[in-house]
């Protein structure tokens, strides 16, 4: 079985990791405790499989990518704030990129 063949319980599968990743990351955000980013890259590569495959994507993940691009469209409008690795901003790039490079179904 290809990539393209993965059947329909195995794509809920990963939009319920998606979701469930998504949740952990703003109720880590919430609580002022670190994300790792570790967090962000396994929902990046969920959401590539979604993408890949026309998955609309969950709404908590929808949300936690929004506020990303927000983010990351925020730290290229001020100067000096583009240190990588002190707080994971290079995550948020690295979201960016992707989420300026996905089209949605």
């Amino acid at each position: 079985m290809t990539d393209a063949d993965a059947p329909p319980d195995k794509l809920a599968e990963v939009a319920g990791l998606a979701t469930a990743l998504a949740d952990r990351i703003l109720d880590q955000h919430v609580a002022g405790t670190t994300i790792q980013p570790k967090q962000f890259y396994m929902l990046v590569q969920a959401t590539q499989v979604l993408q890949d495959k026309g998955v609309a994507w969950p709404p908590s993940v929808e949300l936690v990518l929004t506020e990303i691009a927000k983010r990351a469209d925020q730290a290229e409008g001020a100067p000096g704030d583009t240190e990588a690795g002190g707080n994971g901003d290079d995550v948020v790039v690295h979201m960016s990129q992707f989420l300026s490079d996905v089209k949605r179904p």
